[in-house]
C-alpha cells in the first residue's frame, strides 16, 4: 500500500487522539517498517490492517467503524491532491463515476504499479447508485467513509448500505449509495 495512506492515518490519529496515542499504537503493532512512513514508498498491506486493528481495540470500536471514520477524514486530504479535472464533479454520483474513469486513470499514469480499487457500476437512478467494489484489500468500509466525506464535500446527505460484503461471508462487495437530500 502506498505510503501516503499510512502518513494520512498518522495525521488522522494524531489529530483525534494525539501523538502519544499514535506512538503507543506503533509500539504495540511491532511493524516491519517500524512505523516510519514516507508518502512515496510502498508498505505491506498487513501493516495497515494491524494499525486499524490496534486502534480499534484501544478505542473500543470495530475495525469497520475505524475505517469509516478514517475514510470520512481522508476524503478532504485526497481531494486536495486530486487532479484538477476532479473539480468538475459537483455531485456524489458524478464524482464516484469520476473516481473510476478520471482519478484512477490519472493516478495510474503517475504510478503504474499502484493497486487501486475498482468500481463496477451496476445501476444508477437520480437517487440511488449501486456498484461492485473490487479490491484484494477488501477495505470497503474505508470506501464507505470516503463516500461520506465526499457527500459532506458536496453538501449532500447519503446513506451507504453494504448489499453484499466479503466481511460477512459474501463472495463480493456491493455498495448502494442513496441520496437522502
Amino acid at each position: 500500500m502506498k505510503g501516503i495512506v499510512f502518513t494520512k492515518l498518522n495525521e488522522f490519529v494524531e489529530e483525534l487522539w494525539g501523538l502519544e496515542f499514535w506512538d503507543e499504537i506503533l509500539q504495540q503493532s511491532k511493524l516491519p517498517s517500524g512505523g516510519a512512513y514516507t508518502t512515496v514508498e510502498y508498505y505491506d498491506d498487513q501493516e495497515m490492517f494491524t494499525l486499524i486493528e490496534n486502534i480499534s481495540a484501544k478505542k473500543c470500536i470495530s475495525g469497520s467503524e475505524a475505517q469509516i471514520a478514517f475514510g470520512r477524514w481522508l476524503f478532504k486530504e485526497l481531494y486536495l491532491a486530486a487532479p484538477p479535472d476532479v473539480h468538475q464533479f459537483k455531485d456524489v454520483f458524478s464524482f464516484l463515476n469520476g473516481v473510476q474513469n478520471v482519478i484512477h486513470v490519472e493516478v495510474k499514469k503517475l504510478n503504474p504499479d499502484v493497486l487501486l480499487p475498482e468500481f463496477d457500476f451496476i445501476s444508477e437512478t437520480a437517487t440511488e447508485m449501486q456498484f461492485r467494489y473490487r479490491s484484494p484489500r477488501n477495505m470497503c468500509h474505508l470506501c464507505e467513509g470516503l463516500i461520506y466525506g465526499l457527500a459532506e464535500h458536496t453538501n449532500q446527505t447519503v446513506e451507504v448500505t453494504h448489499c453484499k460484503c466479503v466481511h460477512v461471508g459474501d463472495d463480493e462487495c456491493i455498495l448502494k449509495v442513496k441520496k437522502v437530500t
